[in-house]
């Protein structure tokens, strides 16, 4: 058994899966059956507070996100911090990269996974860090933050634009990754000029024998201004 196992919950059988993204290979536990996590959700914990373990599956726009992530020089030891990071692919990849990553997550089976899988693939077990955007902490920020296919109830997309401004630091850079999701649609574009310069890419990935297109939002934050 790989030590980076004994960080998960007793309770998963979990496989682990390889990823190969701009020439680089990376590893994941995850649940073997997300389905069936699925449906054990209980429904009162459902209806007080809509909980739902999307964490358990491995999206589209995380891969998107982790290949761009891998595409760039990030200098070794940047800060970095990964908002509702699922299992943690694009903090993983940010690591492998060379950044420091905090993951972060309101479901602490999330965190559990993303610690194991930056061990599995570092060595080390990940940062990891309860956030509720609807109550974010102060003092979190950092150089870098990564977002991953977050913006898919709208009851949080407030929350979340306002922990992102929250938590990249001046002269910082956020990617946000997202499939063309409807709900999602003039939501991080509002930032564009409110403190923000934003551009737009387009990351194809494969994806069930078709080709997934998933948008990264670069948004690099205005420097505080000194005067």
């Amino acid at each position: 058994m790989h030590p980076s196992k004994r960080e998960l919950p007793d309770r998963y059988t979990v496989v682990c899966h390889e990823l190969v993204l701009a020439g680089r290979t990376l590893r994941l536990w995850r649940v073997a059956d997300p389905d069936a996590l699925a449906d054990a959700v209980d429904v009162d914990a459902f209806e007080e507070d809509e909980r739902f373990p999307y964490w358990a599956e491995l999206w589209p726009s995380s891969v998107a996100l982790a290949r761009f992530v891998l595409e760039r020089d990030l200098g070794a030891g940047l800060g970095a911090i990964e908002l509702g990071c699922g299992l943690g692919l694009a903090g993983v990849a940010a690591a492998r990269a060379g950044a420091r990553v905090l993951f972060t997550d309101h479901d602490p089976e999330a965190l559990a996974f993303a610690r194991a899988n930056h061990a599995l693939n570092t060595g080390r077990p990940g940062r990891t860090r309860a956030l509720d955007w609807r109550a974010p902490p102060g003092g979190l920020s950092a150089p870098l933050v990564l977002a991953a296919d977050v913006l898919y109830e709208r009851r949080f997309l407030e929350p979340f634009l306002a922990t992102l401004a929250r938590v990249v630091a001046p002269g910082g850079t956020a990617y946000v990754a997202e499939p063309g999701r409807r709900i999602a649609e003039g939501t991080v574009e509002r930032l564009d000029g409110a403190g923000f310069r934003r551009d737009l890419h387009l990351v194809e990935v494969p994806w069930n024998g078709r080709v997934q297109g998933v948008w990264i939002h670069e948004l690099v934050r205005e420097e505080e201004d000194r005067g």
